[in-house]
Parts: C-alpha cells; sequence; structure tokens
C-alpha cells in the first residue's frame, strides 16, 4: 500500500505488535545478556503471551485494512478485482518471503542449519500451521500461513456473495471458531493442541473480527448490511470516544492466560480479546489528538510498523532457541541485544531493497 493510502494509526499499532512479538521471543530465547553460547533457556514470567497477543492484533488489522480496501474499490468500479487483489498481495507478500526461503536453503546446504525437507514444504506451501513439530526457523510461519488463507479466501467470498453477505459470512467466522477450538482441545491427541491457536479454522474469528470492523466504519455497508452492522457501530461509539480504550488490551492480554481452563479460553476467552483488539484499532484510525495516539505517529515507530512484515520475517534467524551447535560468527549475532540490532537492520535492508522494488514494478492495471 502507497503511503498515500496508508491510515493513521495502524502503523503505530503494527509497531506495537512486533514489538510484543519480539519480546516474546526474546523471553524465550537461547541466548540474552550478551553470550553467545551455551546460555540456558530463560523464560520470563508469561511472555509467550506477549507474541499471542501481537499476533492477534496483527490478525484484526489485517481483517479490517483489507476489507476497507475491497469495501472502497466496489464503490469506485462496481466491484472487486479478484485477479487484481491476488496480484497486488503477491507482489506485496512474496519477494521477501521467497528471499527468507532462499536463504534458509542457502544455511541448510552449507551445513548451518538442519531443517526437515517437510518443513520446507510447508512453508513454501503456507500451510505451517497445520504442522505441530516444525523448526524454529520456519515456526514464525503459522500467522503467515493464516494470513494467506484468508487472502485466498475473502476477496472471493467478498466477490461471490456482494458485500452484504460477506458480512455474515464473517460473522459466521466469529461464531464457530470457538466451535473449532473447543472440539480441537476436547477431540484431538494432546500433542495436537497447538493446532488451537495456530490452525485456520480456530483463528479466523481473529481475523473476521477486523473485517466487521470495517464494515461497522463504513457509512455505505452499515446502510447495505442494516442493522447487525448498525449495531456494532454504536456500540463502538461508546469506546471511541476515550483515549482509555487502549487499556483494553490489558484484559485481552490477561487471557492468554487462562489456557489451563480450556472450556472459559476456547468458547470465550479468544473472542473477548478480538473485541477488545477490534476496539483498540477503532480508536487508533479514528483519532490520533490524544496521548497514545500522538505516541503511535511518532514517525520512528510508524516506521517500525511498516517494517513489521520483514522484521517479523528475518528476526526469526537471530532471536534463537538454540545456538550451541551454530557457527561461531553466527552464534555472536544472536546474542542479545546484538541480535535485534541485527534483525531491524535485516528488515531495512528487505524492505528497502526487496519490498520496495517489488512494489514499484507491480504492474499499474491491479491498481484499484
Amino acid at each position: 500500500m502507497s503511503s498515500a493510502r496508508r491510515i493513521p494509526g495502524l502503523d503505530g499499532l503494527r509497531a506495537l505488535s512486533i514489538v510484543m512479538v519480539l519480546a516474546s521471543h526474546v523471553a524465550g530465547s537461547a541466548v540474552i545478556g550478551g553470550a553467545a553460547i551455551g546460555v540456558p533457556h530463560i523464560p520470563l514470567g508469561e511472555a509467550h503471551a506477549w507474541g499471542k497477543v501481537g499476533v492477534r492484533v496483527f490478525f484484526v488489522i489485517s481483517g479490517f485494512l483489507i476489507t476497507k480496501l475491497l469495501l472502497d474499490e466496489g464503490r469506485r468500479h462496481g466491484g472487486v478485482s479478484i485477479g487484481a487483489f491476488y496480484v497486488r498481495r503477491a507482489y506485496r507478500i512474496l519477494p521477501a518471503y521467497l528471499a527468507y526461503l532462499a536463504v534458509l536453503i542457502t544455511l541448510r546446504t552449507v551445513g548451518w542449519v538442519d531443517i526437515p525437507t517437510n518443513d520446507l514444504v510447508h512453508a513454501a506451501t503456507y500451510t505451517t500451521n497445520f504442522d505441530v513439530e516444525r523448526s524454529w526457523l520456519v515456526s514464525h510461519i503459522w500467522s503467515l500461513s493464516v494470513e494467506e488463507h484468508y487472502y485466498l479466501v475473502w476477496p472471493i467470498a467478498f466477490a461471490l456473495l456482494r458485500p452484504k453477505y460477506a458480512f455474515y459470512a464473517a460473522l459466521g467466522a466469529c461464531l464457530l471458531s470457538p466451535i473449532a477450538r473447543y472440539l480441537v482441545f476436547a477431540k484431538l491427541p494432546g500433542d495436537l493442541d497447538a493446532l488451537v491457536w495456530q490452525a485456520t479454522p480456530c483463528v479466523a474469528d481473529s481475523i473476521a473480527t477486523g473485517c466487521l470492523l470495517a464494515y461497522a466504519r463504513d457509512r455505505t455497508a452499515r446502510v447495505e448490511v442494516g442493522g447487525p452492522a448498525v449495531f456494532l457501530d454504536r456500540c463502538l461509539e461508546i469506546t471511541r470516544g476515550s483515549s482509555w480504550t487502549y487499556l483494553a488490551l490489558l484484559p485481552a492480554f490477561f487471557t492468554y492466560l487462562l489456557e489451563d481452563r480450556p472450556t472459559i479460553w476456547t468458547l470465550a476467552a479468544v473472542s473477548f480479546s478480538n473485541v477488545a483488539f477490534a476496539i483498540v484499532v477503532d480508536r487508533a484510525v479514528t483519532t490520533q489528538s490524544d496521548f497514545v495516539g500522538r505516541v503511535l505517529c511518532r514517525p520512528w515507530i510508524e516506521r517500525l510498523g511498516v517494517l513489521s512484515y520483514s522484521l517479523y520475517l528475518w528476526q526469526q534467524l537471530f532471536i534463537r532457541q538454540s545456538v550451541v551447535d551454530d557457527p561461531p560468527v553466527w552464534a555472536a549475532l544472536c546474542a542479545f541485544p546484538v541480535n535485534i540490532v541485527v534483525a531491524l537492520a535485516c528488515a531495512h535492508l528487505s524492505y528497502e531493497g526487496i519490498e520496495r522494488v517489488a512494489l514499484r514494478r507491480r504492474p499499474r492495471w491491479s491498481n484499484r
């Protein structure tokens, strides 16, 4: 998306989300505090929840943004072009992603990493979120796989069902995902429990919540859909006017500490957190005049948000769970805080040297 079309507040939220993900990974990494090799795993409280919250916020943002763009395109052109959508997404996502996979294959070829072929196949086909025993260097691709499934299905549903009925498809996802989560916990073997927070049917409601937010904020869409969308907008009006809305992230964070109570967590807690994230996104894009809004719009924070996709991709190389068998130079790069600096540098190079170059070469006909 060009800078001219960027929505104020969203990049700041992306920055906040990627910081939570990085904090989660660093807290569970093998190297922290400057030592290069052999430092034991250091858990920091319930830091795993930070990463889960960060990824879910990304999902809500994605659902909101893509649906908003589809609604806008439908108004301008009388419908959406599925082909143009896929081209835009491919030029935005695939260049950096393929570069990351190429680096992994190269490192595997020279013997620096041991990545099973099966893991690379899952990564190449965006099915990593169904591979519960994947290696660390492709572990984070689970969320990108979920996003790709959304990009594949949602534009088709939007075009075939028309905006009015696509709204109800998103609402249906919000209602069915909790059931999918519960069934995974209740019916599948224990070693497949990880699917509850990464399989697409189990997490689709986070993205769908963002889709519903886009409808609620769009006046024309509210008129077309009618009562349910109008109701959502009126509910959001209650929270939209207060800067205290950002505190909704706190109870949303604590819902992820309820995973040891699977019935509550699967059927209610995650849905509650999705609503909280949507409330925060709504506030962030509505006004940037309060203290939090101004902070989110600081240039360096927005820049971090712009780099969030590249940073999410490349940080996995340097925030490692084990470096004992790594070459000394690479192990040294994985020492905290050097690894954060190196990850940021890689993200910058990836964005400027790969992503922006690809976007400039995107066919003009796909810009609708």
